[in-house]
This record gives structure tokens, C-alpha cells and sequence, in this order.
């Protein structure tokens, strides 16, 4: 599989995990405003609202953030670009992405004990009954999504805002 074809592929990825982040978004929305709207006016909230909305921030986190990795559109502080040649530009972009696939990998250790726990201890969310165990899996397949996406931006030329590709 070739350099272009496996941006295509990350793409695709990007652009699922998008929709998921963006479904699961509208859910929280949509529940929070009617459990207030239900609250107040008949004052009878939705008794699982907030383990609702929590594992709905869980899915839009771990999956919004996959189109800021590949598309490079994590926040930039972009000093250096004035002053700099292009090269030192681009050697600051791949090591940008470099840190970025590394502190993603880390991230994804450091889940993985809380992960295997919530799974060994049985743990539930208390209104939903939904075992915790299946947030963190939701999580961990977000978070590998970011790593490729990640590794996909690695991959692309690196671009600054004020010119085309820096390489």
C-alpha cells in the first residue's frame, strides 16, 4: 500500500470517528435538554441523564480527536514561521508529530491498568448499569484512532499556514 493510499484509508477513519464524536455530541445535547426541560416544567428529570452524557463525552473526546491529528489542526503557536527557513520549519512540524504519536502511546498506557481494573472488578455506571469496562474500550479504539491519524499526519507533508508544503 502506497503513501497515498493510506492517507485515503486514515481518511476514512477520520472522517468516521468524526461522525461518531459528532452523533455522540447531539445525544448530549439533545439529553441535557430535555432532562432540564423535563426538570422544570414536570419536574421529573431523566433519571440517567448524567451517566448518559458522560459516556457521550467519553465517545465525542476520543474521537473529535483524530481529525486534529491528521489534518494538523491541534492549537499552533507560530513564531518561529516568521523568522525561520522553511527547512527548520519542517523539522519542527515532523518532531510536532513525533511528540504527538509518543504522548498518544503514553496515554494509552497509562489507560490500560484503569481499563483492565474497571474490567476485573465488575464496576457499573450506577443509573445506566452499563459496565464502565465498555467506556474504556471506547476510549482505547478512539485513542488508536488518534495514533494512526497521528502517524498519517507524520506521513503528509509538513505545511505551515503561511506557504504550501515545507517539503
Amino acid at each position: 500500500m502506497n503513501r497515498d493510499q493510506t492517507l485515503a484509508l486514515l481518511e476514512r477513519l477520520r472522517v468516521a470517528q468524526l461522525r461518531l464524536a459528532a452523533v455522540a455530541l447531539v445525544v448530549m445535547m439533545c439529553v441535557t435538554v430535555v432532562d432540564v426541560f423535563l426538570r422544570y416544567v414536570f419536574n421529573s428529570p431523566i433519571r440517567s441523564s448524567y451517566d448518559m452524557v458522560e459516556a457521550m463525552m467519553v465517545l465525542f473526546v476520543f474521537n473529535g480527536m483524530s481529525t486534529a491529528f491528521l489534518q494538523r489542526r491541534n492549537i499552533v503557536i507560530d513564531l518561529v514561521d516568521s523568522f525561520a527557513g522553511r527547512r527548520v520549519v519542517s523539522v519542527l512540524i515532523r518532531l510536532s508529530d513525533i511528540l504527538t504519536v509518543g504522548v498518544l502511546a503514553l496515554f494509552i498506557y497509562a489507560m490500560l491498568t484503569p481499563a483492565l481494573q474497571s474490567y476485573g472488578y465488575g464496576e457499573r455506571k450506577l443509573e445506566l448499569g452499563l459496565p464502565i469496562y465498555i467506556e474504556w474500550v471506547a476510549a482505547l479504539v478512539g485513542i488508536v484512532g488518534a495514533i494512526l491519524c497521528a502517524i498519517g499526519a507524520l506521513l503528509s507533508p509538513a505545511t505551515t499556514a503561511h506557504d504550501e508544503p515545507a517539503e
